[in-house]
């Protein structure tokens, strides 16, 4: 497994003046400046779902003044927003199905539907769980996914300044 990236104010790494230079800048804004605003548009995948809308309105008010998130982002976005209200709804229905153990104590037959219930919306919420946290990871909503945005960013700053022409010849 990778080591975690760390930020700037953290490392122990001997880095040169410029390299320093580099990644702080890399670090003040992940992604670089068109000259405007994003526009992030709600994708089509978010139509009729008003817990992903208020996702969406959350994560973006959270993200204010940050420059992480792009246009192009804003597919990834919703698709994180929907697994965000698919994992409320589960929510919901685990506890319907805790309350249902509850009630079926004497019942077998129900007690035993009731635990298969409680089994099958664990595993989609653990899944659910997995796929939010990589989605919130690549889009730079964790700590570590920010750093790392920062780290790709300066490194390719880093890579353009040692050698302008370097893409001259497709190598």
């Amino acid at each position: 497994m990778p080591t975690p990236p760390k930020a700037l104010e953290h490392m122990s790494k001997n880095l040169t003046e410029e390299e320093r230079q580099l990644r702080q800048q890399a670090e003040e804004g992940v992604i670089p400046d068109r000259g405007r605003e994003s526009r992030m548009e709600k994708p089509a995948i978010m139509t009729k779902n008003t817990a992903a809308g208020r996702y969406w309105r959350k994560v973006l008010e959270r993200m204010d003044g940050l420059a992480i998130l792009d246009d192009l982002d804003s597919d990834a976005l919703g698709v994180y927003c929907v697994m965000l209200a698919r994992y409320e709804t589960q929510c919901k229905v685990l506890s319907q199905a805790i309350q249902e153990l509850k009630k079926a104590k004497d019942e077998t037959e129900a007690a035993a539907d009731a635990v298969s219930k409680l089994d099958t919306v664990s595993g989609k919420m653990q899944s659910l769980e997995r796929n939010i946290l990589q989605y919130a990871e690549k889009l730079g909503l964790t700590p570590s996914g920010r750093v790392r945005l920062a780290q790709k960013r300066a490194q390719a700053a880093a890579e353009a300044r040692a050698d302008p022409d370097g893409d001259l010849f497709g190598d």
